[in-house]
């Protein structure tokens, strides 16, 4: 008699692990609905064994009995082989290798042990050699069942080896629970060919599919329930995955430009099923005849495409699925807002083979490609110079910072009273050995987003105050150097010390120097940050605010902080050709004046541009007109030839 309280106890396991599929929305991905269609596989196999061997052991079987234990017997071995089957293609799509049976022998060559076992089953009603089914004895196996335990080997086997295999194309808090999965599988089969009333198999494989789910697929990591796509750290994982295995795709990234506005409208849960209505849309895109297409989200709103290119018909294809993610975006609008995507095509291997650069580039391409348009080719952004900086950043500004790669380049301001330049501002530049100079636009970024903000600030402190010990201000016409703060600096509650530590060892007057901020500083103001400024100013060092008119300061925050100076940013000044901006410009000036700030107007590049600052009765002018940022020998030198000519009018 069999024991088939372990068939039971399978089949509340199968449903549950069904339940959380359905109920996280694991619906999407190959790998996911391969294991979908493994796990009710598993549950039909449990269902047909549970059948099988309840009506066995009533033997004799009454007519109906006999009925049911033959269909259950012949389901049985149908579904319980194609388990096999199936966790083995889950297998390739979780490591992103099914590619590899794209060749009709390679796919006949892992299919015919299966086609075997078929075979075996539709003879069997006639000869019997696989197993019988009497009203008398009820199920009994034939000698051919050996076969079919050889050929579920053969699966497991491969299976085995596979894995084992893959383990560099999955972590291994993954590929160890995916190893065990087999070798409790096949321990169980074990047992029960030893022990054939002691049912364990079905169990075991519930089991196992459990540990899939919560160790491997992990719901919570994989998908992004909430719009129904697959996670940004699912693409992350595949793109790897892709690069190991050699997998010709296309990569179709896009970036909603407009996503936060759009949120910030419609509210989280409708723009999360906003998104869903795109994401539902972009599945409609034809594909040609085998090519899968797998979405993925990255908040707030980036969508990644990963379509199979195939070995031909790349760039045809590629351009048609361009035209036509860009043709169903446009087509979703919801409550009157529509995004406004920017996309990028990237083809692994022909434009990158680096998991690292393609992951970098989806995030870079408008940045690195500053044009005003909506697609953009990865085979043409990887030319450029940029490009190459970009991919290589983080090694660039660990160099700078070990070995000192900053130079401080110096642009004068220009005193709009006295006609002189009577300060100037620091700026730093990276010179690195294999890239040349790195401009601020391109590192500062990449240094707050990477941790390296706060020591390339302290080595463009220490650069800013030798360079005022070693040089006599007052003979070269400045009155104090500027030098900006990151707002990681100003959150440094180390900052005052560090400085403190600077004007003592290079004996600096506080007065030489004005410290700047920038105008975002003040979304990230905090009781440290303010603690700082305070100390700073109680030491004599002065304030500027830099960048104002790009965010969103009013007069009161302004005022908050004991600012002598305001600079003005570049944009104000580009808008003075319309009536509008010249006006805003123009009111901006006399509102700092009125409240007694200084201003210092950045940006200026033309006699037009200065003669209207100083129609406007601005403090000070600072631009590409005057001088371009300048290496410190060269800024020297114009500031004495400046002094010559100046002695030599007056």
């Amino acid at each position: 008699m069999s024991i088939v309280y372990f068939d039971i106890c399978s089949i509340p396991v199968f449903l549950i692990i069904l339940y959380i599929c359905y109920a996280r929305r694991m619906t999407k991905g190959n790998a996911n609905r391969l294991f979908i269609a493994v796990v009710f596989v598993s549950l039909f196999s449990a269902a047909a064994d549970l059948g099988m061997e309840a009506m066995n052991n009533a033997a004799p079987l009454t007519e109906r009995g006999y009925v049911v234990c033959v269909v259950s017997t012949y389901i049985y071995m149908i579904l319980r082989n194609a388990n096999n089957v199936l966790l083995l293609l889950f297998l390739l799509a979780l490591t992103r290798t099914t590619f590899l049976l794209r060749k009709t022998w390679k796919k006949v060559g892992f299919f015919l042990p299966y086609a075997c076992i078929l075979g075996m089953l539709a003879q069997n009603p006639f000869t019997g050699s696989a197993f019988t089914v009497t009203r008398e004895a009820g199920y009994t196996r034939g000698p051919l069942m050996l076969a079919f335990y050889g050929i579920a080997l053969i699966y497991g086997f491969v299976g085995f080896l596979y894995c084992i295999y893959c383990r560099r194309y999955l972590p291994a808090n993954k590929w160890g629970p995916l190893l065990a999965v087999y070798v409790l599988a096949h321990l169980a089969v074990l047992i029960q060919f030893l022990r054939p009333g002691l049912l364990l198999e079905m169990f075991s494989t519930a089991l196992g599919e459990l540990l899939i789910l919560l160790a491997i697929l992990r719901p919570e990591e994989r998908m992004d329930s909430e719009v129904g796509m697959l996670s940004w750290a699912s693409y992350q994982s595949d793109i790897h995955s892709i690069v190991l295995s050699g997998e010709r795709v296309q990569i179709i990234v896009i970036r909603m430009r407009n996503s936060l506005e759009i949120r910030n409208y419609l509210g989280d849960h409708s723009y999360n099923s906003f998104l869903m209505e795109v994401a539902g849309e972009i599945r409609g895109i034809p594909l040609r005849r085998g090519q899968s297409l797998e979405i993925y989200h990255e908040r707030p709103g980036s969508i990644y495409l990963i379509a199979e290119t195939g070995e031909s018909g790349a760039k045809d294809d590629s351009e048609r699925m361009l035209d036509a993610a860009r043709e169903k975006i446009r087509n979703c609008e919801r409550a009157g807002a529509r995004f406004d995507p920017q996309i990028c095509l990237i083809r692994c291997p022909e434009d990158l083979c680096s998991a690292e650069d393609i992951i970098s580039l989806g995030h870079k391409f408008q940045k690195i490609d500053n044009r005003t348009q909506s697609v953009f080719y990865a085979g043409n952004i990887t030319k450029s110079r940029t490009f190459a900086v970009e991919m290589h950043i983080e090694e660039i500004l660990d160099r700078a910072v070990k070995d000192g790669n900053i130079e401080m380049y110096y642009q004068p301001i220009y005193d709009v009273r006295s006609g002189t330049f009577r300060s100037a501002e620091a700026l730093a530049r990276i010179v690195d050995p294999e890239y040349g100079v790195i401009s601020p636009a391109i590192f500062i970024p990449a240094a707050e987003t990477l941790g390296y903000i706060i020591p390339i600030g302290d080595r463009v402190l220490g650069r800013v105050f030798r360079f005022i010990s070693e040089h006599d201000l007052d003979a070269l016409g400045l009155a104090y150097i500027e030098v900006n703060l990151s707002v990681a600096q100003c959150m440094e509650s180390a900052l005052p010390d560090k400085i403190g530590a600077l004007q003592k060892t290079y004996r600096i007057d506080p007065g030489r120097i004005n410290l700047e901020i920038t105008e975002t500083t003040f979304e990230n103001i905090n009781e440290i940050m303010v603690e700082n400024v305070s100390r700073l100013i109680e030491m004599g060092y002065s304030f500027a605010l830099d960048d104002y008119g790009i965010g969103y300061s009013s007069i009161q925050r302004v005022n908050s902080i004991p600012l002598s100076l305001i600079k003005i940013d570049k944009s104000m000044l580009d808008e003075v050709s319309s009536v509008n901006g010249r006006m805003i410009l123009e009111h901006t000036v006399h509102m700092m004046q009125s409240i007694g700030k200084r201003l210092v107007a950045e940006g200026a590049e033309t006699g037009d541009e200065v003669d209207l600052l100083r129609g406007m009765n601005c403090d000070y002018i600072q631009g590409f007109y005057f001088s371009r940022p300048l290496p410190e020998d060269e800024f020297i030198r114009f500031l004495r030839e400046h002094r010559i000519r100046e002695c030599g009018t007056g």
